[in-house]
């Protein structure tokens, strides 16, 4: 929460400086993408604001309207950000390998941590080795929150 506070203030900001080039963020993504030799990467406009991602599973940078659309210098380094991303995959960089491959696991344990915890708890009441659910749960919340 700390951490999107901040990106969001530092684009409020600086959302009013203009570039000099007076390019939009998807421009700028573009010509990274094509100096990279990525042109078969789209850039997608979507809505909601610095909902900005690469998409690794379907090879898309997907920017938000006020990202996709500014030439704001903010929203070219926004934009730039997610193309490194890109082009991170492309060139099968080792902590990208590393971080793909544990999202489906952190997405696992983000959905069973409150099940298990609630479980825990509430069975706890019958015995006590069930409240070893919960530390379970607890150790998959903790695991996910590292990760992420």
């Amino acid at each position: 929460m700390w951490a999107s506070n901040r990106v969001s203030k530092t684009f409020d900001k600086y959302r009013n400086q203009q570039s000099v080039r007076r390019i939009t963020g998807a421009q700028a993504a573009r010509t990274v993408l094509q100096a990279n030799g990525l042109n078969n990467v789209p850039i997608d406009r979507i809505t909601g604001k610095l909902t900005d991602h690469y998409d690794p599973t379907a090879n898309v940078i997907r920017l938000s309207g006020a990202v996709h659309d500014s030439t704001s210098t903010v929203a070219i380094g926004i934009a730039c950000h997610e193309v490194g991303h890109a082009i991170q995959h492309a060139t099968g960089y080792a902590p990208v390998k590393i971080r793909t491959a544990i999202v489906p696991v952190t997405n696992f344990g983000s959905r069973i941590s409150p099940i298990l915890i609630i479980a825990g708890l509430i069975l706890g009441a019958f015995s006590y080795y069930f409240i070893y659910l919960a530390y379970i749960g607890i150790l998959f919340f903790a695991l996910c929150a590292f990760f992420n």
